[in-house]
């Protein structure tokens, strides 16, 4: 019984960790933006509510999409934020986005069930945090 918990618990650590991996064939979506916060809503506020909450809804309401909040530290868009999204496939992508960037009929119904964070958001910036630009990137 030992040897097959110690079993599981390898395998497991090993499929998690594959999971996170970028591979050949997948999608890269980067969006980047820069929020206009609400006043008295610092820079952290907004981390930590994005991170916390919209995140796991995203991911939960968009099944098969892996994203990650990241920070612009330096360079041509120092002080943004952005958004790093990964899609097993062009594929993937396609069920919910268009070729223009806007939702299929899937994609509005997963972007439907975001229902609660998308409310709180407004809590935090002034509008939509949509990207001022984006590049979906291939992995080959």
């Amino acid at each position: 019984m030992k040897k097959v918990l110690i079993f599981l618990a390898i395998a497991l650590t090993g499929n998690c960790s594959f999971g996170q991996t970028l591979q050949k064939g997948n999608v890269l979506g980067l969006h980047i933006t820069a929020p206009n916060l609400k006043d008295g809503v610092s820079m952290e506020d907004y981390t930590n509510f994005f991170t916390g909450k919209m995140i796991p809804a995203y991911e939960k309401a968009f099944p098969g999409v892996k994203a990650y909040l990241i920070k612009s530290l330096r360079g041509q868009d120092d002080g943004s934020m952005g958004v790093i999204f990964i899609f097993s496939s062009e594929a993937a992508r396609n069920k919910y986005f268009n070729d223009d960037g806007t939702l299929t009929k899937l994609g509005n119904e997963a972007s439907a069930k975001m229902g609660d964070a998308d409310k709180e958001e407004d809590k935090y910036v002034t509008s939509p945090t949509a990207p001022d630009k984006y590049n979906d990137w291939l992995v080959e």
